[in-house]
């Protein structure tokens, strides 16, 4: 009797700690093998027929000094000149990530699809796998905008598809491309077990992508710092995110509120999302998210009339919708809260101490919502920076210059250098000659030892 006691014991072991490493796979899946280096993006130069220029691309990336070029398959015969630039592309140890558009930038939103399996991306993984077992230097592929096409795109469809590729070629790697608004808990607990990293695209400053990095390194649970409306989501007119806290006026004849503030729609759709601050629910400064630059801003409010005869007020800040929206996403960003005549009892750098309320379907992170990770888990992190001027204004509005780009360009592979990314890649740089926007990024990979690869 004993002894079937201990051997049922032993059984019971062993069944908890086959399920505690279960778990502990379901926390950070196994993932294919990516050697992450920097990279190019797009850009391609093509011939007088639209054809691209497979040998000239070769030369002009191996001038640029990446070890990675994502290839956009967009036009017709893009498939097939992938096919041909790839041999020279392993010639020079390029690696190649086949880059597909989404429902969203197909007909009959734009004039093409990714051909020639358009829409089918489960078929798409399993011959771009094929593709990876002829040319090895084939390593992972990409869907643009991802998250906006979440209702096709959802976490059982994109196991789908990645059994398709890995009963082909288990080593093929599969990113989506998100933009830094999307990276939080909900994308990293339903979508972080059924992909092999992110690219991420455009940073704004340094503090997204270290927040990005903490949210794929479980290292937080929030974005710290912020009010955000998720993609894809409605609201009505009403709803809210709001956080307040108390201060103590100090001078009754003059005072004012400063803060900085930096909200990421790039857009023009006016009269939907508001940014407000409130004194004691009365609204003292607003502006529409489609109004104003790009980059942070500086806000000086005159309250004197708020506080006249307080000794304490409430100051809050509010993400209002004036009127419902059905995919509208942005994040808004606030720091260096200070005041002249008014002194906040907790200011916006320790945002656990401030009070959230709010109406529908609003996130923020401040009070009970910053909370430390379980570093579970480690989703390797691409950033995508702009190279392209049309893009760089409109993520950053101007000037658009050679030196400009390429700051922002050194903001990302400084973060790299730091451990806050595990690679970058540049946005549409164009590769034709001549481009005054090349040699300054060529300059800096090289100056960053960027020509070498890492392994994360």
């Amino acid at each position: 009797m004993k002894t079937h006691f201990l051997l049922r014991a032993a059984a019971v072991a062993l069944l908890c700690a086959a399920a505690a490493s279960l778990l502990a796979a379901a926390d950070d899946p196994v993932r294919p093998a990516l050697k992450l280096s920097s990279a190019s993006y797009a850009g391609a130069i093509r011939g007088a027929d639209g054809h691209v220029d497979v040998k000239a691309m070769a030369a002009r990336l191996k001038e640029l000094g990446v070890h990675t070029y994502y290839w956009l398959v967009n036009v017709p015969g893009d498939w097939e000149s992938l096919q041909e630039f790839l041999p020279e592309a392993a010639a020079m140890n390029l690696q190649v990530w086949p880059y597909l558009v989404p429902p969203s930038e197909s007909p009959p939103h734009v004039k093409y699809y990714s051909e020639p399996y358009k829409l089918d991306y489960p078929r798409w993984a399993e011959e771009i796998a094929r593709l990876a077992l002829q040319f090895p230097n084939v390593t992972a592929w990409v869907i643009d905008d991802f998250y906006a096409n979440r209702a096709l795109y959802t976490p059982e469809y994109v196991r789908g598809m990645q059994a398709r590729a890995h009963a082909v070629n288990p080593k093929l790697a599969f990113l989506p491309l998100m933009y830094f608004n999307e990276i939080d808990r909900s994308f990293v607990e339903n979508y972080g077990p059924a992909v092999d990293g992110v690219v991420v695209a455009y940073p704004q400053d340094r503090g997204e992508i270290d927040q990005a990095w903490a949210m794929l390194n479980d290292v937080a649970k929030a974005a710290v710092g912020d009010i955000r409306f998720p993609v894809a989501t409605h609201s009505g007119a009403g709803d809210f995110g709001r956080v307040s806290q108390r201060a103590r006026v100090t001078g009754q004849d003059h005072c004012t509120l400063q803060f900085r503030e930096l909200d990421d729609f790039n857009g023009s759709t006016e009269g939907y999302h508001f940014k407000q601050v409130l004194v004691d629910d009365a609204v003292v400064w607003e502006s529409d998210v489609a109004v104003g630059k790009r980059g942070w801003q500086d806000v000086t409010v005159d309250i004197t009339p708020q506080v006249k005869g307080r000794q304490e007020v409430t100051i809050a800040f509010r993400l209002l919708d004036k009127k419902g929206v059905a995919n509208f996403p942005v994040r808004w960003r606030m720091a260096e809260l200070k005041g002249e005549g008014l002194e906040p009892v907790v200011g916006l750098d320790r945002p656990e101490q401030w009070t959230v309320t709010r109406k529908g379907a609003f996130e923020a992170g401040f009070g009970d919502a910053i909370q430390p990770g379980d570093r579970k888990f480690h989703i390797p992190f691409v950033v995508m920076t702009a190279a392209q001027d049309v893009e760089f204004r409109l993520r950053h509005d101007d000037p658009v210059t050679p030196d400009r780009i390429a700051q922002w360009l050194r903001m990302c592979l400084q973060a790299q250098q730091d451990g806050r990314c595990d690679a970058v890649v540049t946005y549409a740089l164009d590769l034709r000659r001549p481009n005054p926007d090349f040699d300054p990024i060529r300059d800096l990979f090289h100056e960053m030892g960027q020509d070498r690869p890492r392994v994360p």
